[in-house]
């Protein structure tokens, strides 16, 4: 494993979103265009998850994701971000809930 200085880390600007709505992309097998309200934005984010989550799983949670990346083009559609998820050895992926009380918008670290 690679060690990075914590610096590294405090460039990546990690908030709340919640998810208003969550859509599968045609002609893809993975792909599902997340609208995410982060309080003072609403972005589109492109997650590679409908393997294993339908956009139903997904809409109306909270959770977390990376807001400075640069924007990357996905079946035509610009994401605007990316969801942080866990996944395991075998390759099953975990969505990591945000508690209600956590206002979206919120700065994680």
């Amino acid at each position: 494993m690679e060690l990075y200085d914590v610096n590294e880390f405090w460039k990546f600007d990690l908030r709340v979103g919640l998810i208003k709505k969550a859509e599968r992309l045609k002609r893809t097998k993975k792909l599902i265009k997340l609208e995410v309200d982060f309080g003072s934005e609403q972005r589109t984010i492109i997650t590679g998850l409908a393997d294993q989550y339908s956009p139903e799983d997904l809409e109306g949670k909270k959770l977390i994701f990376v807001l400075n990346l640069k924007p990357k083009k996905l079946s035509g559609i610009e994401s605007q971000g990316m969801l942080i998820v866990a996944e395991s050895e075998d390759g099953k992926v975990y969505l990591l809930p945000v508690p209600d009380e956590v206002p979206i918008g919120t700065k994680v670290w």
